[in-house]
């Protein structure tokens, strides 16, 4: 069962790594296609990702130089995503805890965001964020996985 459930924690990840991968390509892609990243931000809006959203509005307002960089930033964040769903997938030790540190970054937005707009759909996912945490992190801790690895 909690081979099921962290399988399920790694493929809503690598979803939201492949959106910022999207948004990363967009603003690289040039200010000439500034109106598409628009519609990228209010298409995610519309489907709940408001991290994501608001990354992107900001992004527009920023200007090009200053969107290059995020657009490095939110590239590089999901890369890191892809090798650690990828670790995570395979059963790499090193992967739950770069897992586990993923799952922590967003959590002081998230708490903020969940406090300022008291919605219950940022509560949830505020909580599974939560519950995502603690059973990545109760995998990576596990005793008889550290006794498997070692040589």
């Amino acid at each position: 069962m909690q081979g099921l459930l962290i399988r399920m924690i790694v493929i809503k990840k690598v979803v939201v790594a492949t959106l910022l991968v999207s948004l990363s390509l967009a603003a690289l892609w040039g200010s000439s296609h500034t109106a598409g990243l628009a519609r990228l931000a209010d298409a995610l809006g519309e489907a709940d990702r408001r991290l994501l959203a608001g990354l992107a509005r900001r992004a527009l307002d920023l200007g090009p130089e200053a969107l290059r960089g995020v657009a490095a930033v939110m590239g590089s964040y999901a890369l890191l995503v892809y090798v650690a769903a990828w670790a995570t997938w395979t059963d790499r030790r090193w992967g739950d805890w770069l897992f586990v540190v993923l799952l922590a970054l967003p959590l002081p937005y998230e708490v903020l965001e969940c406090f300022h707009t008291k919605s219950p759909s940022d509560a949830a996912v505020l909580g599974l964020t939560v519950i995502g945490l603690l059973v990545v992190l109760r995998r990576a801790r596990r005793p008889e996985r550290l006794k498997q690895r070692a040589p």
